[in-house]
């Protein structure tokens, strides 16, 4: 036994449909003026400036607090602070900031950084 349709049941199932795509995009249109993503309300003090998801459970975090920056890592056993730096307002482009920095210096930041932070968490 085939059930068979009409107009009006294609009519009503098509509506149905268009009414929860309509109140999909009007819920979407509404979350993205409310602003809940990253970053959360201006004004406010503390704000997520950059996530970046390292696998399915360790992220780093970019935190602005108090005109600092911070670097944080998120991982399912705690949180570590990995870096901080004052907020700065105007970015040069990457470019212009590696013309004045010398090849064998890029390398020694790095490494300094990362001695730094090793240290620290061994503290």
């Amino acid at each position: 036994m085939a059930a068979e349709f009409g107009w009006a049941e294609w009519l009503s199932m098509l509506a149905s449909f268009l009414l929860v795509i309509g109140l999909l995009v009007a819920t979407l249109f509404a979350l993205k003026k409310l602003n809940l993503g990253i970053g959360g309300v201006e004004g406010k003090r503390l704000k997520i400036l950059e996530v970046k998801n390292l696998g399915a459970r360790q992220k780093l975090l970019l935190v602005s607090v108090n005109a600092e920056q911070i670097l944080l890592g998120l991982t399912p056993q705690g949180i570590t602070r990995l870096g901080g730096w004052e907020e700065q307002h105007e970015t040069a482009p990457d470019d212009e900031l590696e013309k004045d920095v010398p090849a064998e210096k890029k390398g020694k930041n790095f490494k300094q950084f990362l001695s730094q932070t090793v240290k620290r968490q061994k503290d």
